[in-house]
Parts: C-alpha cells; structure tokens; sequence
C-alpha cells in the first residue's frame, strides 16, 4: 500500500494519486454489498471501462502511461443490485510478459532491453487499453496502436484479436474514439497510417471505417496527410467526420523503426504547424473541406452538429503537450496529469472563416454527454477537471457544463481522485439529462475505490457510493448499454 502523505518543507500534505497507478493483478467477481445510500431502481446496464491495470512488470516500469496493459472493468446494474469483475485482456504481450514478468514488447514509450539491436523494426504492442465499445453485438478492447481485441461480455473472457472479417487488414490500426451515429446506428472510426515508406520518413494518413448496425464494415476511406500526427479523437455529425489535425506531430519516424527512439521520444509540439481542419463525408469518405487554423491541438472531443450551413464543434483546446512528460514518469509525485480549455468552433461548409470560442475556461478534459445526442445538438457536457486544493495532481473534480457555458461543479475532497464522468440513462428517459453520471473515484488514504453514482439532472446530489473490495488503477475512457449480460 502507498503512503498516506507526501512530506514536502516538513508539512503533511494530502495523500496524491500516485497509489492510483499501481498494479491490480487480482481479478474479481462479486455483487458490492459495501453501499452508501440507494442504488437507482432505474438504472439498468452494464458499464465498462478500460485502461492500464498495471504500470510494472516485475520491478521494471513501463516507459509510458499509455503501455500499460488494458484491464476491462464491467459493473452490472440489474434489479437494485451491482455486479462488479474486472480481467486482462490476453493479449500476446499481456501473456507472455505475465509468465516472464519482464518487459518483452516495445510500446508507446517502452523499449526492450538491449538497446538499438532489441528494438530494430519491432512494432510497438497493442495492450488494448484505453477504450470499450459494444456495437453490433460485440464487446471490443480499444487502442489506437493495433486493431481491436473482442472480450465475451458475459465474463470477459478474451476471445482473441478482431477484424471485421478480414475487412481490416494488419497495417489497419482502430482508435479508441469511434463513435455511433445518433441516426443509423452506424459505428464510425478511424486510425492512423501509412501509405508508403521513403528515405526522407513515412507517408502518413488517415484510414477511416464505417461499420453498419449489424456490425459489418461497409466502407474505407483514407484522407492523405503531410505529416504524421497524433490524432487521438474525431467529431461526428449527421454527415461528417471532422478531424483537427493538430500541431503535436511525430518526428522522423524512421528512428522509432531502426530502434533508435521511441514513438514517445518523438512527439514534439511545434508551434509553427497550423492546426488544420478535415471534414469527411460520411456517404463516400471522401473529403469535403480543409481548413488550416493557427497552431493548436486536440486531444478529446465533445459532440458536434450542423446548422445553417455551419459545422459546430466542441472540443479540449491545448497549446502544448508538456503532459506528455508526466505520461512517461507516472510515478513521479511532482507530475501533473493537468487538461485544456473547452472551446467551440464554428466551421462554415461553404465560405467564410472558421469561428473559436471560449465556453468554459476551467481546466478540464475527458468531456462525455448522452450519446443518443450524437451529431445532434444538445445542451449538457460533462468533463472531468483539475483544481487547486491542495492534492491537484490528478483529476479532483468534475462539472456539468451547459450550452452557453454556464457549469456546476463537483468538487472532491483532498486525497479523493475522480475520473471520466460517464453518462448513463434512466430506464424510460424523458429528456437529455434524465439519467446518472457514474464516476470511478480514487480514495488515497485508504488505497481503496469506488463507483460513485450522480443525477444528471442535479450532479450535486450524490445518489450512492459503491465501494470496492479493491483499488482501481486509474483508468482512461468507458461505455455503458443497456445490455445486462450475467
């Protein structure tokens, strides 16, 4: 277990998140019988989450927050009670790594031991941790850097790598940020890739998926670029995929394939690359405007919508990515896992220039809303946020953020660390915020988590607090349906 304080200049100071990123190698499997208040009688589901659920493999730490290996976390709501089991997915680096509880696999920030020589055009792994996704009947482990792994939903057993009938390829990655058309029920995804490699560096692009309702991809699309970025997330319309390609981009990367440096290494922000704007029509995947903006990035999207001929966008502004050293020394107390600005932006689809506005300028990222709004206009976001209280190394708050920018906040107490607050609907909804934001939460003094439950309607009514056996690393992004499955 962590200690409870961090002596700084002599004086104890609240406990920080650093417990929160140590390992849970248990897997469990039990109703939560350890309540505070009622859980809601109209809350019926399952809601899974995703992320590293462990940082080291045997005394050795992995190089990145991004490398640590995906542990699915499902809670089952169904008739007044809670079920709670957490599993790795067993992928090829998860396995093999276990059994030898050394690091074998190169990942994001982490490279094999033994130098240049161990590394040379070894592919980082897939850990499959940072997103789920239920869609056309599958539950899928989402990560960025390979294709999705399927996970049976009833037990979270792995049942192996997946793509779509053959329909992606090996060179097809899949982000974690696809999203479900509001409409059709098609799922809409992306990954980053490579169309041809030369001595002067890679050829990059954009792949860009559409899966229908039953779960069959039916459409691929590629969007040339002229370099290789981090595109982590996209915004979806009626019509559209809008992409902010950012000015975070990868450097040469012909020294991550040589096992020269790692793909971390290589991130830089340069200021003096435009952010630029890519909508893509849905129907064909082809692209239907270009907008180039003053430097910036995205990182997370809120939702987006069109009206009068515009293309509205919400979106976590960032004019660096200094969080990208704490990403790869998570165990450094002094690291501040920090946010962006939410801002809104007003694309036009025929002429004029694109519109950027402030709606809330309290720091905060990971902004969630009701689904079923998607490419819809809607009136609440939610986003998870870091203020000063003394223990604001991590996430301690969170808000409810209305259209015109108005919030509520959600303060927790010092030592108590929150996460993405998810949203999840009522049993016969009426309205937008007829249903609860779940928000997994550290408690630092006590090692130990829990499932807090909150009214959309009024987040500042705590309904119940599940407490967990357990902790919970701290994790990235989650999915709720209305599937219940055990």
């Amino acid at each position: 277990m962590p200690s409870n304080s961090l002596a700084l200049d002599g004086v104890n100071t609240p406990p920080n998140h650093i417990g929160g990123l140590e390992n849970l190698d248990q897997e469990y499997d039990y109703f939560i019988d350890d309540i505070e208040g009622e859980i809601p009688e109209d809350l019926r589901g399952t809601f899974f989450r995703n992320g590293p659920g462990r940082q080291r493999i045997g005394k050795t730490a992995y190089g990145h927050w991004f490398d640590g290996d995906g542990m699915l976390c499902a809670f089952t709501f169904r008739d007044g009670k809670v079920h709670f089991k957490n599993a790795y997915v067993r992928t090829p680096k998860y396995v093999k790594e276990t059994e030898q509880q050394q690091i074998l696999y190169r990942g994001f920030g982490t490279k094999i031991p033994g130098g240049i020589r161990a590394n040379f055009l070894k592919a980082p792994a897939n850990p499959a941790n940072t997103s789920a996704m239920y869609h056309g009947g599958k539950l899928l482990a989402l990560n960025e850097g390979g294709r999705p792994w399927q996970l049976e939903p009833s037990d979270l057993t792995t049942i192996g790598e997946f793509n779509y009938d053959g329909g992606l390829s090996r060179g097809n990655v899949f982000s974690a940020h696809g999203k479900v058309h509001s409409q059709t029920g098609d799922y809409i995804n992306f990954g980053a890739g490579i169309s041809k490699v030369k001595w002067s560096g890679v050829q990059a692009c954009l792949n860009v998926y559409r899966i229908n309702k039953a779960g069959k991809l039916i459409k691929k699309g590629a969007v040339p670029l002229d370099s290789f970025p981090f595109c982590h997330d996209f915004a979806l319309t009626e019509n559209y995929a809008v992409f902010f390609i950012g000015s975070i981009i990868f450097k040469n990367m012909l020294k991550v394939l040589s096992g020269w440096k790692s793909i971390s290494d290589q991130v830089t922000y340069d200021p003096k690359i435009p952010m630029k704007v890519v909508c893509v029509r849905l129907e064909d995947l082809s692209i239907a405007k270009e907008i180039q903006l003053d430097h910036g990035a995205i990182i997370h999207f809120g939702n987006a919508f069109e009206e009068n001929g515009d293309i509205i966008v919400d979106a976590m502004f960032q004019d660096d990515f200094s969080a990208n050293a704490t990403l790869v020394d998570v165990f450094n107390p002094e690291g501040r896992f920090g946010g962006g600005t939410y801002k809104r932006y007003t694309i036009p689809l025929s002429t004029g220039s694109v519109r950027e506005d402030v709606v809330n300028d309290r720091e905060s990222e990971f902004p969630t809303f009701n689904n079923e709004f998607t490419g819809i206009r809607q009136d609440h976001t939610y986003t998870a946020c870091s203020i000063d209280n003394g223990a604001n190394g991590f996430f301690n708050a969170f808000q409810k953020v209305n259209f015109d920018g108005n919030s509520e906040l959600i303060t927790l107490p010092q030592g108590f660390y929150g996460s993405e607050p998810l949203f999840a609907k009522k049993v016969n909804a009426k309205k937008e915020d007829d249903g609860y934001l779940l928000n997994v939460v550290y408690d630092a003094f006590k090692h130990l988590s829990e499932l807090q439950i909150y009214r959309a309607e009024e987040p500042t009514e705590l309904t119940c607090k599940l407490k967990l056996k357990h902790h919970l690393p701290h994790q990235f992004h989650g999915h709720f349906t209305d599937q219940v499955f055990c």
